[in-house]
């Protein structure tokens, strides 16, 4: 019989990685040939083996139970229905990125029918900041971390993609504790997803006024690129970060080069059509070798993509309804249960098309 310390032992031992715990010290009785033999064969002990009173490995019946608990923890795991969820403001609401990238996951094997949830919100920050009179003084801007709780614990994703910043920094130039204020709300937003079980990839900002610099007298893309610097550097925390701006700014100079009409965002922030191909073809890029995905494949296009569509919006509208928000003038959306049976047939739709 498994002693409740052994078994706690086999259960932690895969857990080690994850900081704050020590294996307990495995010594031999101190008598005779029993001491000598643990002197010999300390470096060789294995920590999953319990020793036996006779200083020997406590038996095979041990290393099978130990080695099921593992592999049943493994499995349950891999059975996770993937649930993917996209956080952002405006740009990510709108949901033509993400489209493009649904698009993208479901062409992988067993992710066709995933749920895949876009729950960007318009005008939302992660740093909680707002600037005086925004909305014309009717609200302020939402705080993600409001609604993060209920967010997690209601969808329950195993993967978040986060692009935030364009509106952390509150439109004006560069600031010390505008920048921290963005930082504390990005470790925040990580730490959450984490403890959720949630793996999270974090999107640095997009571009702001690529098309008319004159018109960005404070250089507020140079605050983005602030912004993301900080995101990249933190890969060598152990972050995943997918760093677009560089991208975006190669694919908007390529497009002016090859037609000099050509704008990426008529208001300065939001992009058109293409400007959102763009943000999706550089996520994308990062994101597929990171999960590990076939990256080269074609996003949905025509009727597929209008598809798709529908059936992100019916979803966004819907679970923002159920989890709540601060932002006012936001559609309501359907029952979720509802809209999951209406996005079930569109989706269904898509694959056969």
């Amino acid at each position: 019989m498994v002693s409740s310390t052994s078994l706690r032992l086999w259960v932690r031992a895969p857990l080690m990685w994850m900081g704050g715990f020590r294996w307990p010290t495995i010594a031999c009785p101190p008598s005779g040939r029993r001491r000598k033999w643990a002197a010999v064969n300390k470096s060789s002990l294995n920590p999953l083996l319990p020793l036996s009173a006779n200083c020997q490995p406590a038996g095979m019946p041990r290393l099978f139970l130990a080695l099921l608990i593992l592999f049943t923890a493994r499995a349950s795991a891999d059975k996770l229905e993937p649930r993917v969820l996209f956080l952002g403001d405006s740009i990510t609401y709108g949901g033509n990125w993400t489209v493009y990238v649904e698009s993208a996951i479901r062409a992988q094997k067993g992710m066709g029918r995933a749920s895949i949830v876009n729950m960007g919100l318009s005008s939302e920050t992660t740093s909680g900041l707002s600037e005086p009179g925004h909305a014309g003084g009717s609200f302020p801007r939402p705080d993600l971390h409001e609604r993060l709780g209920r967010v997690l614990s209601q969808f329950k994703p195993t993967l978040v993609v986060a692009c935030y910043g364009i509106n952390d920094g509150i439109y004006q130039p560069l600031d010390a504790s505008r920048q921290l204020a963005f930082q504390d709300g990005i470790i925040k937003l990580r730490l959450a997803c984490i403890r959720a079980g949630a793996q999270i990839v974090i999107v640095t900002p997009p571009l702001y006024a690529p098309d008319n610099r004159a018109k960005d007298a404070i250089n507020y893309d140079g605050v983005m690129e602030a912004y993301g610097a900080w995101l990249v550097a933190q890969r060598s925390a152990g972050w995943q970060v997918i760093d677009i701006h560089p991208l975006l700014h190669q694919s908007v100079d390529a497009a002016k080069k090859a037609d000099p009409t050509f704008i990426y965002a008529k208001d300065n922030l939001h992009p058109g059509e293409q400007g959102h191909l763009f943000m999706a073809k550089a996520v994308w890029q990062s994101l597929a070798p990171m999960m590990k995905w076939k990256s080269d494949v074609v996003f949905a296009e025509g009727m597929k993509l209008k598809s798709l569509r529908e059936s992100s919006a019916l979803l966004r509208d819907a679970w923002l309804t159920q989890t709540g928000h601060k932002r006012p003038g936001v559609k309501g959306g359907l029952p979720v249960a509802e809209a999951e049976a209406r996005s079930a047939e569109l989706v269904g739709e898509y694959l056969k098309k």
